[in-house]
């Protein structure tokens, strides 16, 4: 009983700091839009759109590979130095892409990429702390992390004229703080106490190829993972850019940011059952498994229903009367919030198969997904504007939760009992047609 309630505490603690952090980013944005419009709000959002899939491609997503080593129990300092080396090749890939492509756009992309690298360090924290099942304390940060950005950025945007470029460098110096200063040592001192903070020991591990080469062969397919569904979830935005301009990607990017911070509390419940279910996995604890997978998805489909039926009713009268007309889109509103808990509700059912370390299965799910998007944009957003790029997205992830939702039930953990009747009922089949075929 008293796992079970400190389970239930650690998910009430990060859904309370996912709720805070989801109304700080779309505050961020919310605040852009009032002091400098939709172009500097398109700007924000196209720098971190383009870096996304780079960082998150070279991230590995160590944080899951982190909360789930139940197996191979490597020292948490070997994910620093590994994350360290990885950051340095992101920046310098996604420093080049955006001078290539948007040379005169480049200010964005060097705040962006410094608001990254602080979010990647705190990212990896976080699977620390998944590792010794304290996600409460993942909540406690982002509560304090999320309305210090929201006061920051309003304070600079209201200074500035609603700058893109200080509006990032603002975010960007609260980041690195949180994730160099305050996450990593924390996330060090739980999962690895016999060893004292240092930079000594990250340049250690920095040189320990072995250890590097190891880590990053088990998390290469989570990287690429993330990296297409990063690029799945952003193909609507580039389509948008491409086919309207920076203004129309303000609009779109706002209203899809404030929707998918639904995606985060629906996925609150996956993140924090993912070392759970990866040590009842191990531990061959089948029932219990099950169990608490079936509550997850519960959860989630319950916080997602409520979420896109008040959202709807409630959320685009507030933006029309605080942004304009814009904003005041229902239809569109109702699509990405549809969109965005299928999004969450696939990342939940997809935690058992990252907790069973069938990192491949899992990205499957997620070419599945962007192929649908790639697809469906391409068409849709060029004929239907921004309606058609919140119904690619609902379309590429509900494909995506079906095809993830019949890999767990049916191939994921097999029932060896039923499996063994089964290979049972078939022998006595053919030893009973061998049998009257000899008679």
């Amino acid at each position: 009983m008293a796992g079970k309630k400190k389970f239930v505490q650690q998910v009430a603690h990060l859904f309370r700091g996912q709720v805070l952090f989801a109304i700080a980013q779309f505050g961020v944005l919310a605040l852009l839009t009032h002091f400098g419009g939709k172009t500097q709000t398109g700007l924000y959002v196209l720098g971190l759109v383009t870096t996304a899939p780079i960082y998150l491609f070279f991230d590995l997503n160590l944080r899951v590979i982190r909360s789930t080593d139940q197996e191979h129990d490597e020292n948490f300092v070997s994910y620093i130095g590994l994350r360290t080396w990885c950051l340095v090749i992101a920046t310098i890939v996604s420093l080049a892409v955006g001078y290539g492509l948007f040379a005169d756009r480049f200010a964005i992309f060097v705040v962006i990429a410094a608001y990254r690298i602080g979010d990647s360090l705190s990212n990896l924290a976080f699977g620390g702390f998944q590792r010794v099942q304290q996600s409460d304390l993942i909540g406690k940060t982002l509560s304090i992390k999320g309305p210090i950005s929201l006061v920051a950025v309003l304070i600079v945007t209201w200074l500035s004229g609603g700058s893109a470029v200080l509006t990032g460098l603002v975010m960007a110096t609260i980041s690195i703080y949180f994730g160099l200063f305050r996450d990593i040592p924390a996330a060090w001192k739980l999962n690895q106490p016999e060893s004292p903070v240092s930079v000594e020991a990250v340049k250690s591990a920095m040189s320990d190829m072995s250890s590097n080469v190891r880590i990053a062969k088990r998390a290469l397919p989570l990287g690429f993972d993330a990296c297409i569904s990063s690029l799945a979830l952003n193909m609507p935005q580039y389509c948008v850019e491409a086919f309207f301009g920076t203004a129309a990607l303000g609009v779109f990017g706002l209203l899809m940011r404030l929707a998918y911070s639904i995606q985060m509390l629906v996925g609150a419940v996956g993140h924090t059952g993912v070392s759970v279910l990866a040590k009842l996995r191990q531990d061959n604890s089948r029932p219990q498994f099950w169990r608490l997978f079936n509550r997850m998805m519960g959860t989630s489909v319950a916080v997602g229903a409520i979420a896109v039926i008040g959202g709807t009713l409630v959320l685009p009268k507030v933006l029309g009367y605080l942004l304009g007309a814009n904003y005041d889109q229902p239809w569109l509103l109702a699509t990405l919030l549809i969109a965005s808990c299928l999004t969450g509700a696939q990342r939940t059912a997809g935690r058992a198969t990252q907790s069973c370390n069938q990192f491949f299965a899992y990205a499957s799910f997620d070419v599945i997904i962007f192929s649908t998007s790639f697809i469906a944009s391409w068409f849709l957003v060029a004929n239907y504007k921004l309606h058609g790029a919140a119904t690619s997205l609902a379309l590429a992830f509900g494909i995506g939760l079906a095809v993830t939702l019949a890999h767990t039930w049916f191939l994921l953990w097999p029932d060896s009992n039923k499996l063994s009747s089964l290979g049972d009922r078939v022998m006595r089949g053919t030893e009973t047609t061998g049998n009257s075929k000899s008679t």
